[in-house]
């Protein structure tokens, strides 16, 4: 289906946009502004201050957050450069086609109703929709996704987000991931360039995607959910392309039979063999997590670090137990755990006093650990120890309150920590390590949430468990290991 101005497709290619291309953006329309989902369009694109023109487009007409609603597209008084596309699939075409003669560069289409149905009816009309967008000069997100989030731009894809500017890269074909990893990243310090949440991804694809992200001078890391692909060599070519400059984070949905099922019937996309998928993510050096959480983990310590020198780590923690169990976590992990230096446990003893500590590493500091001068000073000292390349401290905050209660000294914690932090910080800057810091959710969630804070705003990734920090750090690890070893060959 052709509209006016269009007629049949042209014997010479058009001239298309690039993703950098449709990423200059200045003006977006929103069409299909709706009461019955709560604006959430229109409280998407103006929560952030931004230099962004934003035209909302519904047959209801009206005004809302101080914006005038117009009953077309063809009514608004300028050209756009994207526009957002949330109407009944039916009318999806001819929104294209406005939207392309006002000079659209992009789209999104957030409608489904498409080959995620798994029915004749849904495939017909994605084909359809498929071949019109191919004959216009702009380029679409979907149908079936989210689309574009760039924090650095003001354009978002969900309302009452905390915006959270970064070098950190996403593609997605699910939207509610893409949403769930920026909200717990932007939670956990992490910043991001852009994320594409694509869906059924009828025009631009996820290998696109990722060679725009390995030229992207905004991005250093990238993090992927990926489903399923129509062409796993583009895929597989454009994730070796980037992985020679900057690290991929993918989790991989439909691992299972079970799993597949789902993705066919999410974005109609087939998973494959996970025999496959794990051969080439190995080809790739690409980075795999089987969780959202462990994703935020992995492109923290990517993006807040510095690359680990090595697989030696120091850890500083309250229990001797628990150290025990570290230790063997990191070891499983791929990790070493070296002895402390005789010159360092030299440096350490004089600020030590009671007698349940151990200096060996881990480094546990029984009731010393209270004294904020102390282990600030402990934490600049090991981050100098020859023997460690990377620290992960733990920040245990239940015994801190416990401690702070009984004393009545509940007013010094957060300078308790802001000391900690201090001292961390000291370390990556002078030191150029990788500090971890894991603020364990064991109790006392409110005096957590603004511990959590105080080491997300000095800059450090911060986990919710010593595990957590520890599976991440050997994940990026095991990535610049053999990044090295394939540099060398």
């Amino acid at each position: 289906m052709m509209g006016p101005g269009f007629g049949a497709p042209p014997m010479t290619p058009i001239d298309r946009p690039s993703i950098s291309e449709m990423l200059d953006i200045s003006s977006v329309a929103i069409v299909g502004v709706s009461a019955k989902m709560g604006y959430y369009w229109p409280h998407s694109m103006l929560q952030w201050e931004h230099d962004l023109k934003v035209w909302l487009v519904s047959r209801s007409e009206g005004e809302v957050l101080g914006h005038k609603i117009y009953r077309d597209l063809d009514d608004v008084p300028d050209n756009i450069d994207y526009v957002i596309v949330s109407v009944p699939n039916r009318y999806v075409p001819e929104v294209i086609e406005k939207a392309a003669r006002k000079g659209a560069r992009g789209a999104t289409i957030f409608t489904s109703g498409y080959s995620e149905l798994g029915t004749e009816e849904g495939r017909r009309r994605e084909q359809e929709l498929r071949e019109l967008v191919h004959s216009l000069p702009m380029r679409v997100l979907g149908p079936n996704c989210m689309g574009l989030c760039h924090p650095r731009l003001g354009f978002a894809f969900m309302p009452a987000a905390e915006r959270s500017i970064g070098p950190v890269g996403f593609l997605s074909q699910s939207g509610g991931i893409a949403i769930a990893v920026y909200t717990a990243g932007a939670l956990s310090g992490v910043g991001f360039s852009k994320l594409f949440s694509f869906g059924n991804q009828i025009d631009i694809t996820a290998p696109e995607i990722v060679d725009y992200f390995a030229d992207d001078d905004e991005t250093s890391v990238v993090g992927a959910y990926i489903e399923g692909t129509n062409d796993g060599r583009a895929l597989l070519d454009a994730m070796m392309r980037l992985t020679e400059k900057k690290p991929l984070v993918v989790l991989k949905g439909g691992r299972t039979e079970e799993g597949s099922r789902a993705a066919s019937s999410h974005t109609g996309a087939l998973a494959g063999s996970s025999e496959i998928w794990n051969a080439a993510f190995r080809q790739a050096n690409v980075v795999t997590v089987t969780s959202v959480e462990d994703l935020v983990a992995t492109l923290s310590v990517f993006s807040q670090c510095p690359p680990p020198a090595s697989n030696r780590v120091g850890m500083v923690a309250i229990s001797g137990g628990a150290s025990v169990v570290y230790s063997d976590l990191c070891v499983e992990n791929g990790l070493r755990v070296p002895r402390t230096s005789e010159e360092t446990v030299e440096r350490l003893d004089p600020l030590i006093a009671d007698v349940g500590t151990g200096l060996g590493n881990p480094i546990d500091l029984a009731a010393d650990y209270y004294q904020d001068q102390t282990i600030s000073e402990v934490i600049r000292i090991v981050g100098d120890e020859k023997n460690f390349d990377s620290l992960i401290i733990e920040a245990d905050v239940p015994n801190i309150q416990r401690v702070a209660t009984i004393m009545d000294a509940l007013d010094v914690i957060d300078g308790f920590w802001l000391s900690m932090a201090g001292a961390a910080s000291d370390v990556v800057a002078k030191r150029n390590k990788p500090v971890l810091v894991a603020v364990p959710d064991t109790g006392f969630p409110e005096a957590r949430i603004r511990t959590w804070r105080i080491f997300v705003e000095a800059g450090l990734p911060v986990f919710r468990s010593v595990r957590e920090a520890i599976a991440a750090l050997g994940r990026v690890w095991r990535y610049v290991e053999r990044r090295r070893e394939r540099a060398a060959q």
